[in-house]
């Protein structure tokens, strides 16, 4: 038989104007018969979307689905910065995926940070973590690997990309200690991320899709019996290496000239930056930096200094995974 009950937890975030503001962070628990203990978790930064969204629809149709195992849904990690609808936590200007440092805490985004690493990793052998671009960026809908330090190959992260049931997977490295993956490595917890959609918008077709890939995953990690088909194995994308990503030297408002999906050559003029306001300053033509596959493109025009314009990389087997470790 299986037990719900709710497993909230709620941290300080005192604002100028509000010196005890506490907020709640939602917690569904989903308890059934003995199997592995498994997260899925959204909205670590409050404008990404379609994982908030597809994990809600799951926080109603999970509890009369689920055949094995214990699920922890989290639609909103950071609940501040998805009621705000904004990356960062209004009120200390925190980024949760950088804020798993340990005590002692310095604010709101750090609390829950320690809370999720206390509370819930602990508990838990795998998580699906579900990002997008949010509000500048749009990606591909892809699976996400992220290697964290020296972390050893774990053979059970293909399979996983393949049942989230994604066209596309890509993989990053990652070194920052505050990090998400850094903490999940800490606790010995099997990771697999996402990567949907963004632009702060959504669409049902998306959040569909994130939503089977999440059931697929449960399927794959034996807490299902069933899940919808997966697709076709996914190509694999490494945006860790420095040419994948393509950033500004100087402000200017960007018009892209080619699509999400769009294969390119090294060299190929992508878009411009113009600069409407001095009508004078020539316009600057834009280069990919490498042959391959637009992964991810900037969804605001007007731009600055360092900022992400795209990501592009060659498509390669996701069975060459192993040799990025």
């Amino acid at each position: 038989m299986v037990k719900v009950s709710r497993e909230d937890f709620t941290c300080a975030a005192a604002t100028n104007a509000s010196a005890y503001r506490r907020v709640t962070v939602p917690v569904l628990k989903i308890e059934a018969s003995p199997g592995p203990a498994v997260a899925l978790m959204a909205g670590v930064h409050g404008d990404e979307w379609e994982g908030q969204a597809a994990i809600l629809q799951l926080w109603h149709l999970l509890p009369g689905v689920l055949q094995r195992g214990t699920v922890y849904l989290l639609p909103a990690a950071n609940a501040e910065a998805s009621l705000a609808g904004t990356r960062l936590s209004p009120s200390d200007a925190g980024n949760l995926n950088r804020a798993f440092l340990g005590a002692p805490v310095r604010g709101y985004t750090e609390s829950v940070a320690a809370a999720l690493e206390s509370r819930l990793l602990p508990r838990i052998q795998a998580l699906i973590d579900v990002h997008s671009g949010g509000a500048s960026l749009r990606y591909l809908p892809s699976s996400v690997i992220t290697r964290y330090g020296d972390d050893p190959f774990d053979a059970r992260l293909p399979a996983l990309a393949r049942a989230f049931g994604l066209p596309h997977c890509v993989f990053f490295r990652g070194t920052e200690t505050g990090s998400l993956p850094a903490a999940a490595s800490r606790q010995g917890v099997l990771r697999l991320s996402a990567e949907i959609g963004g632009g702060r918008e959504t669409t049902r077709d998306l959040v569909e899709r994130c939503r089977d890939g999440l059931l697929g995953c449960l399927a794959e990690l034996g807490l299902l019996t069933s899940a919808p088909p997966a697709a076709a194995r996914p190509s694999l994308y490494d945006l860790d290496a420095p040419a994948a990503t393509l950033r500004t030297r100087e402000s200017g408002v960007f018009i892209p000239g080619v699509a999400l999906g769009q294969t390119v050559t090294a060299g190929q003029t992508i878009g411009q930056l113009i600069e409407p306001a001095r009508p004078d300053t020539p316009l600057r033509n834009l280069a990919s930096p490498q042959a391959g596959t637009i992964v991810c493109l900037r969804a605001i025009a007007r731009s600055d200094d360092g900022d992400c314009l795209l990501q592009v990389a060659p498509a390669l087997s996701l069975d060459s995974l192993a040799s990025l470790y």
